[in-house]
């Protein structure tokens, strides 16, 4: 077991390189996908071991695991095309392995995503078996162990499907990417630069929460990851300026969760739309962008108007400004630049991403601290962090494949799509809200990407029935999943913020919902009308794209001022509601959709000019007085 440690080292490298060689070179489509499950296999076994302290025995059933994966796979390409002719009727032996490859998936996915997917893994895979004693209209015929081993062992719908193939062909070398980022000193650069723009005013600091989040966020694609690398150092910030641990780790996380959908990476969902809706990566970014966009701005004005509610004080002045910033760290922007323009041009992700990794090597050496360097040394490590980094990744998008191998054997999706069609009688918002009430349900406790998989099979159908345009549809699945991390009863993000200010974790996830609280709209804003969907720019035209952004800027001021119950002075109960109401109708009735859809516009325009009246006079009744 001694040479163990230099095995998983030369593993870690061997799973990045093939991906690299698979980014370069044409691979067979089962190839590529079967060599990187075998890593994945190998790999998840050596470096998270059975027992915390695992002795000689604990460490030996880890190797025969490992081994006994690497076995799955390479039985399966031993005699590749005999194997894939065999799916639908396995051989003992493809029995055997097949049903050792998905147990063995099930233990990983326990082991390195959470208890609690698994149980949901498995609970999909005895619906296979067990589809006849299911009610109504979920039930199906039932499927032996041969046809359920070999729909998901033996062809590109299950274990090896869409959901794989994103992790080999484009999540780790993002992964990677981000840790090259990392390894070079670009957190530090983010960090700096958000805290050096953020002002001294008593929103500064929740504006610096926000700023951090969004810059470190972006290259990460990680919501929790983003969490974890801001909260201990904007908690020392926001304490001084006056937020309690629960207010301060519900920020964080709440900005946290806009790394999943800030562009250019986005964290594998977004390679997973880009696959299902068949588009250029590119696309994708670019339909992101105004959700983007709506998200911090809502997320902001719930700051500015709370800071001024609370009196928070400012944050201490850094003595660095901006430009001071730019010019000492500027060169990290450079390989986001290269990754932004290659994709704008269509090369493939992975070719952006491998350009992008190389100019992070080359412009580290611009750096005037030498630790910052990316020398043969920290390249290596760097590589194998990022291999390390994408394991839990990789187990669930492995894991995810059978899910999705479960709905296309059994046609679960179409069952419920069925019943939305059914519940909503085939209008667009009733089918809005099941989509957002399955979403929630189903992200309680999945993480963004599985919530996100198991999603957009279940509703997307629905949607595109009821009128909502394919891409809509799939960015509509995307955020809901996406917002489902910071919700209660079970918030990721939060949790984990509230484990560094100290907090109370159900605290954390009710202030992080309410600091998202806008964003809740913003799916709406896009999906629930014509001109909406123009947020989303493909397809759109110039007039309709500024007055969906406007009419959803608007929506997203009058639901933080209702919210946060503050503008300038306190509202009433009443002042609240009509601000909140106003807000919800502008969001599924647009301004310029109707002449309805003015009626709320005017609304809140009438109760914010009446509220900044008020506290004028109030002001100059206190002005006179101390006269």
């Amino acid at each position: 077991m001694r040479y163990l440690k230099s095995v998983i080292a030369l593993l870690l490298l061997a799973f990045v390189a093939w991906s690299l060689y698979g980014a370069v070179m044409p691979v067979e489509t089962y190839l590529f996908r079967m060599v990187h499950m075998g890593f994945v296999f190998a790999l998840v076994f050596l470096v998270h071991p059975s027992f915390k302290k695992a002795g000689t025995w604990g460490r030996g059933l880890d190797v025969f695991l490992a081994a006994l994966g690497v076995a799955t796979i390479v039985f399966a390409l031993w005699d590749m095309d005999k194997f894939i002719r065999r799916s639908t009727l396995p051989d003992p032996a493809d029995f055997f392995m097949g049903v050792a490859a998905i147990i063995l998936l099930v233990e990983i996915s326990r082991r390195v995503v959470g208890n609690t997917f698994t149980y949901v893994l498995i609970g999909f895979l005895l619906y296979s078996y067990f589809g006849n004693y299911f009610p109504g209209p979920l039930a199906h015929k039932g499927y032996d162990l041969d046809r359920i081993v070999g729909h998901m062992y033996m062809t590109l719908e299950g274990i090896f499907g869409v959901p794989l193939s994103v992790s080999v062909s484009f999540v780790t070398l993002f992964v990677v990417y981000g840790t090259f980022m990392d390894a070079a000193g670009a957190g530090a650069f983010w960090m700096e630069l958000s805290l050096a723009i953020m002002g001294r005013s008593s929103s500064s600091a929740g504006r610096g929460a926000v700023i951090t989040t969004a810059l470190l966020g972006g290259p990460q694609g990680s919501g929790v990851a983003t969490t974890m690398s801001v909260s201990p150092v904007m908690w020392p910030i926001l304490k001084k300026a006056g937020y309690t641990p629960n207010m301060a780790a519900g920020l964080i996380a709440a900005g946290g969760i806009g790394a999943v959908i800030s562009p250019p990476l986005m964290g594998a969902a977004a390679f997973l739309i880009m696959q299902f809706l068949d588009v250029a990566f590119w696309d994708v970014v670019i339909m992101v962008i105004a959700p983007t966009l709506l998200y911090y701005l809502g997320t902001f004005f719930v700051v500015e108007m709370e800071a001024r509610k609370y009196r928070f004080a400012p944050p201490d002045a850094t003595g660095k400004t901006a430009w001071m910033v730019m010019r000492t760290r500027g060169h990290h922007l450079i390989s986001l630049i290269v990754l932004v323009a290659l994709l704008g041009i269509g090369r493939s992700p992975a070719s952006s991403a491998i350009w992008a990794i190389v100019t992070t090597v080359i412009t580290s050496f611009i750096s005037r601290d030498r630790k910052e360097w990316l020398t043969p040394r920290k390249i290596i490590f760097a590589a194998m962090e990022g291999a390390a980094n994408m394991l839990p990744v990789a187990a669930l998008l492995a894991a995810a494949g059978m899910i999705v191998g479960t709905f296309s054997l059994t046609g679960l999706g179409l069952k419920i799509s069925s019943l939305i069609m059914s519940l909503s009688g085939g209008y667009t918002i009733p089918a809005l809200f099941l989509a957002l009430v399955a979403s929630m349900v189903v992200g309680l406790s999945l993480p963004i990407t599985a919530t996100y998989i198991m999603t957009v099979v279940m509703v997307a159908p629905a949607l595109v029935k009821v009128g909502v345009p394919d891409h809509v549809a799939h960015m509509l699945a995307f955020y809901f999943a996406v917002l489902s991390e910071v919700s209660p009863p079970v918030g990721l993000s939060p949790s984990a913020a509230a484990a560094v200010t100290g907090g109370n974790p159900f605290g954390a996830m009710m202030h992080s919902w309410k600091y998202s609280l806008p964003a809740f709209l913003v799916p709406f804003l896009f999906s629930s009308s014509l001109l909406g969907a123009n947020l989303l720019i493909i397809g759109a035209t110039l007039e309709g794209f500024i007055l969906a952004f406007l009419n959803g800027a608007g929506s997203l001021f009058f639901l933080s001022v209702g919210v946060v119950g503050f503008l300038g002075g306190h509202l009433s109960l009443i002042e609240r509601t009509l601000l909140i109401a106003a807000a919800v109708i502008m969001a599924f009735l647009p301004v310029g959709l109707s002449i309805l859809g003015i009626l709320p516009v005017v609304i809140g325009i009438l109760v914010v000019v009446r509220i900044l009246f008020r506290v004028r006079r109030r002001r100059a009744q206190d002005s006179s007085v101390a006269g």
